[in-house]
């Protein structure tokens, strides 16, 4: 990194690949670091319960060998099985089971890095508790690439779940889902996953994965609890059935073994892929509200899906209120005109969120496909802020440039 900071020659960090915004593109040219053989799990401290990990290893490979010994490392994104840790804290990911275990900033407790001047810095460690220098870490998460390379990361993990039960409950009227979930919420017991799936949604799932998935053309509410007891967890399971028949769902489906959750999570986990692929999606936002203020978050996409021509499949995760809007191409429109339209759909789609106390993204981030609105919607003290940051890390201006904000008047 010294040698092409002399040259102020762009280097791109690059993970797994699965982000969705652009973050690990180079769209000027430049040095690409693909880290797919920064691959190794340095240590699996069953003591300390840490996990030492070179940044290329992928999120469900760390999972695995956890479990080996009973552990358990929670943050889940549907692309665990390809997406690299290096890339989870970059983009401080989250996941269907943030609403009981946090994402991945409540999980990163070390880390090695360089900065864009070469500089090699250490903070952190196999400590839980740390007022010392947890803050730069802190400051990592969500950078996207673009303050300092990490080199090596060090994970809390914590005691696996004895058992755990997942509940299906499919309704004709989607409000029902958000009025039910919060009643959920208010039970003394943390749910792990709340997630919502639309009946457009587990259509394109049913198609693409060649599944007969039952209530296919209902909107879904996926609950999953863990439990160190199952007596505690039947006791769970029930009041929650009970709670989701008097909101008016056709029926309360329980995934108790294996074989039936990794069904579930097979169909949740392959979403993504199956509107691409079964639908021409020609938008995908992951909009956040506060999880009391979803079901106006979708009344309002419903509404600009209609205004703009196109097709809207929402799901997304009511425990923590992050809407993945997946919008597929409408009529009425020769290609040209295609992004203009796109255009003006996703700043509807911006600011209704925002009208509602939200942000831009709750886990994507900002990349290079929200970039404008970015400058457009967000504090500009606050984006002034950033680039001081940036200076500070990155004085040329070689690590991502061009992603989150505009940075060419850094150089």
């Amino acid at each position: 990194l010294g040698i092409v900071n002399s040259e102020k020659f762009p280097v791109i960090p690059r993970g797994g690949g699965t982000g969705l915004t652009g973050g690990a593109l180079a769209v000027n040219g430049g040095l690409v670091i693909a880290f797919e053989r920064f691959n190794r799990i340095i240590d699996i401290d069953t003591a300390n319960r840490m996990a030492v990990v070179e940044p290329g290893v992928v999120n469900g490979i760390l999972q695995e060998e956890a479990e080996k010994s009973k552990l358990f490392y929670p943050v889940n994104p549907a692309s665990m099985d390809s997406c690299s840790l290096g890339g989870n804290v970059a983009e401080a990911t989250g996941g269907a089971n943030t609403v009981r275990y946090g994402t991945t900033r409540n999980y990163i407790t070390g880390m090695k890095a360089v900065t864009g001047s070469g500089d090699i810095w250490n903070a952190g460690g196999k400590v839980v508790k740390n007022s010392t220098d947890q803050s730069l870490i802190q400051l990592m998460c969500g950078s996207e690439g673009t303050l300092s390379i990490f080199t090596e990361l060090t994970f809390r993990l914590i005691q696996k779940p004895v058992k755990n039960t997942w509940i299906i409950a499919p309704f004709k009227d989607i409000y029902r889902i958000p009025a039910l979930a919060g009643k959920i919420f208010s039970m003394d017991y943390n749910p792990t996953m709340v997630e919502l799936m639309d009946s457009d949604t587990l259509t394109y799932c049913s198609s693409y994965l060649k599944m007969d998935i039952q209530f296919s053309r209902f909107h879904q509410l996926l609950v999953r609890f863990d439990s160190g007891s199952p007596d505690e967890l039947k006791k769970i399971s029930v009041k929650t059935g009970e709670m989701c028949l008097e909101y008016g769902a056709e029926d309360v489906l329980v995934a108790d073994t294996k074989a039936e959750q990794e069904k579930i999570w097979k169909i949740r986990s392959s979403i993504h892929d199956a509107i691409v692929n079964e639908a021409k999606c020609v938008c995908e936002e992951d909009v956040v509200v506060p999880v009391g203020r979803v079901a106006e978050l979708i009344k309002d996409v419903y509404l600009i899906s209609e205004k703009h021509g196109f097709p809207v499949a929402i799901f997304g995760h009511m425990g923590d209120g992050n809407m993945h809007l997946n919008f597929t191409a409408g009529g009425g429109s020769r290609p040209g005109e295609l992004s203009g339209r796109i255009e003006r759909l996703r700043e509807d789609v911006f600011k209704a969120a925002l009208g509602l106390g939200g942000r831009l993204s709750g886990e994507h981030g900002i990349g290079i496909s929200k970039k404008p609105f970015f400058g457009k919607f967000i504090d500009a003290g606050y984006i002034r802020l950033l680039k001081n940051i940036k200076k500070e890390f990155d004085p040329n201006n070689i690590l991502n440039p061009g992603k989150i904000f505009d940075t060419s008047a850094l150089r």
